[in-house]
């Protein structure tokens, strides 16, 4: 089950076909996903047993929607056993990606609310992986953020015949 933080990107991948390509289904949140939709991504999760990817920006908000589809939101933590799904993996855009694709030219420079975001988010239980610190660090350090349609700048079916297939093959993801 591939997630996707925006609607274009989703449509992008359907155009290509990815969803066949990799025998998996898409599924758009459009944004932070609504309560059926994160139960049907953790019902499909736990009752299918198909692995759950997260496809989102590089920035908190990014972040954020995936810790939400992991873990629910503080606002519904009483329903997080069924709203959550904890074996979902990150496998958005990350700041190690902008500089192993070379992106540089296509990000955006992040505002002081988003790096104030970000240094709050290196306190949260569920980013204190060493992946996550570093990631999170990257982002405050180089104060820039990259969009989902950033990777369009390397071509338009970059993200579907390279980027995510590369991700999916060396297990790129971050959880």
């Amino acid at each position: 089950v591939l997630v996707i933080e925006k609607n274009a990107a989703f449509e992008r991948l359907n155009e290509d076909k990815f969803w066949q390509k990799q025998k998996c289904i898409l599924i758009t949140t459009q944004g932070q996903a609504a309560r059926g939709t994160r139960r049907l991504i953790q019902r499909l999760s736990t009752e299918h047993k198909l692995p759950v990817y997260v496809f989102c920006d590089n920035d908190s908000y990014g972040y954020y929607i995936y810790s939400v589809i992991k873990h629910g939101s503080i606002s519904l933590s009483h329903a997080s056993d069924r709203l959550g799904t904890p074996t979902a993996k990150f496998i958005g855009l990350t700041s190690t990606d902008v500089e192993k694709y070379k992106l540089q030219n296509f990000t955006i420079k992040a505002e002081d609310v988003d790096i104030k975001r970000t240094q709050e988010m290196m306190n949260y239980e569920w980013f204190k992986s060493p992946g996550w610190q570093k990631e999170l660090k990257l982002l405050i350090d180089t104060k820039r953020k990259a969009e989902l349609e950033s990777l369009s700048g390397k071509g338009l079916r970059f993200v579907t015949e390279v980027y995510l297939p590369e991700k999916i093959k060396n297990q790129d993801f971050l959880d």
